[in-house]
């Protein structure tokens, strides 16, 4: 079984139930919970089984005087097998995702939000492709690419149907990436021997040069409202993970805020078509919780920390262990990734 599996297998999320009833939004301050136990997948069973089987739901957002309201249930995608890594299309029309099966190879995947009909974006049976974005500019379409038999691979840019595919950066095995706003950079979790690390990439630089930010980077990155900067997470000593700022054009990083509990994931609202937001809205999730909170939108704020407010109580969505997170561009879909 390929390496790459046991990073991707490392969602770790556990079963629920079908979506019940829905959880109005809290109006006062969230007491964030103490990092709890990881619920993270064992990475030898995850090598010896295979990808695990989970699916992505997907809820109305409503706002209500500025807060998050998840609303009635508008489908997702619910099947056996994997089915990760989501992420709205910029025109707010599709979903885009990771979708995989026992082989262990995977494949990028479209759902139309209208129609509810799913097709596929890649088909490659030997190769495995994840971490589906449409990226800023230059290309419909960037992934992590994994070739034959080997371990993870380069950030790569393809049009809409995946012809014209081609690396992006040199650097590899590279398990996540994040394009800066003007498609200059590319900020990478750069898979070690011995440990992982944040490495940013100038696209401009000839030859290419990689540099060193932080050791132990979390998945999850966003970019900030202007694109010259995105917000990263490295790993807390107690477990959990903290987000921080990073600048693009130097590659500096300013403390931010902790993650509720030992969530490593986030979702950035981004909403520039309406102008509706002009701070950047965090979503996270931790001890069954859906948490939200916001932060200027200039950096050079004096605070970066949120007050963390709770959304919803998850169990009672019939959502369980939830962990990744996906927001439509126009913040009026929400989606979960949880167990099959």
């Amino acid at each position: 079984m390929q390496r790459y599996l046991a990073l991707a297998a490392a969602a770790g999320l556990m079963a629920c139930s079908p979506p019940e009833t829905q959880t109005p939004a809290g109006t006062e301050a969230a007491n964030i919970p103490a990092a709890e136990p990881a619920v993270d997948t064992d990475d030898a069973s995850a090598e010896e089984t295979g990808l695990p089987g989970t699916d992505i739901r997907i809820f109305a957002l409503d706002w209500v005087n500025g807060q998050p309201v998840i609303g009635a249930p508008m489908g997702g995608v619910v099947r056996p097998g994997y089915d990760n890594q989501p992420s709205f299309t910029p025109d707010g029309s599709g979903l885009l995702y990771t979708a995989g099966d026992d082989s262990g190879e995977t494949d990028i995947w479209r759902l139309d939000l209208a129609s509810g009909e799913t097709r596929p974006v890649t088909r490659t049976p030997d190769e495995s492709e994840y971490s589906p974005r449409v990226p800023p500019g230059e290309a419909e379409l960037a992934y992590i690419y994994q070739p034959p038999g080997g371990y993870a691979g380069n950030a790569y840019l393809a049009h809409a149907d995946n012809s014209g595919r081609h690396a992006a950066e040199e650097l590899a095995p590279v398990g996540y990436y994040l394009f800066s706003g003007d498609m200059r950079h590319v900020v990478t979790f750069a898979l070690g021997e011995t440990s992982n690390t944040l490495q940013l990439i100038d696209r401009s630089a000839e030859p290419e040069m990689p540099q060193f930010v932080a050791d132990n980077p979390g998945r999850s990155m966003a970019r900030n409202l202007g694109g010259d900067g995105a917000w990263v997470t490295l790993a807390r000593p107690d477990g959990g993970a903290a987000v921080h700022r990073l600048d693009f054009a130097t590659g500096a990083l300013r403390d931010g805020f902790d993650l509720p509990g030992q969530s490593q994931d986030f979702a950035r609202i981004t909403s520039p078509l309406t102008g509706m937001f002009a701070f950047d809205g965090f979503f996270s999730a931790a001890g069954g919780t859906l948490y939200y909170g916001t932060v200027s939108g200039d950096f050079a704020a004096a605070s970066l920390s949120p007050a963390w407010t709770e959304i919803a109580d998850l169990a009672a969505l019939g959502l369980v262990d939830v962990n990744r997170i996906a927001v439509s561009p126009e913040a009026d879909r929400i989606a979960f990734v949880v167990a099959d």
